[in-house]
């Protein structure tokens, strides 16, 4: 039987996999790596330029990097300020709307004994407007007559 075989029919662990996994893992990578490195090598040597030594980038195996667009950002921030927008506005609107449905309030009723005193006190101006109209036109016929004598007297 094959060793690969016996490996199945044995229990393994969970660690055990995962250490497997991450060994697999890394030998693919470190065989890409050589791969690449090899086959840069063999371009650059076409073309006679001088590689410096590579560098390696780390990653977590099976996560991509997240690629976010940067438009997201701004489409994000102004969905929350919309969001906060309907959230102050809202009750403000209802509250105007409630305000226009009802209407104003109706005049406060004067009672009836103070309207009583402003009809008479209304009667009392309108009185003394006439009297002093009446004073006012004595006291131009007055002007008038004196002025008239000392002409006549200077005459």
């Amino acid at each position: 039987m094959p060793k690969s075989m016996q490996q199945q029919d044995a229990p393994v662990s969970r660690e055990q996999l995962r250490q497997q996994i991450q060994q697999t893992v890394r030998q693919a990578q470190a065989a890409a790596e050589q791969a690449a490195k090899a086959a840069a090598d063999q371009a650059n040597a076409q073309h006679g330029i001088v590689v410096g030594p590579p560098t390696t980038v780390v990653g977590v195996p099976g996560f991509p990097e997240p690629r976010i667009p940067p438009e997201a950002k701004d489409i994000s921030i102004a969905f929350f300020v919309v969001i906060g927008a309907v959230i102050i506005g809202l009750p403000i609107m209802r509250a105007i709307a409630r305000r226009i449905e009802r209407g104003s309030p109706p005049p406060a009723q004067i009672p009836r004994e103070m309207r009583d005193q402003l009809q008479q006190i209304s009667a009392s101006v309108e009185a003394i407007a006439i009297e002093v109209e009446r004073i006012s036109e004595g006291q131009r016929f007055t002007t008038k007559m004196l002025s008239e004598r000392t002409r006549e007297g200077s005459a």
